[in-house]
């Protein structure tokens, strides 16, 4: 399963990502989510693991070329 960064912030000290899982030739999903901000690296792992599955058009916002079905 690949993992695409969609965007990374830090605010304040607080890291927030959104990042897109793909299945390559099945669907995908993105999700956000955020942690303490000490690593853009591991906040990206982290969002792909447990962050909050964006919807559909949000997704399409951060990723507006993705050609696969979105997951369900």
């Amino acid at each position: 399963m690949e993992k695409i960064e969609g965007r990374y912030w830090n605010s304040d000290g607080k890291g927030i990502a959104v990042v897109a899982s793909i299945t390559e030739g099945i669907d995908w999903a993105a999700y956000i989510g955020a942690d303490n901000g000490w690593s853009e690296t591991d906040c990206l792992a982290r969002t792909a693991d447990y962050g909050a599955k964006l919807s559909e058009a949000d997704a399409r916002h951060f990723f507006p070329n993705t050609k696969l079905p979105y997951r369900r």
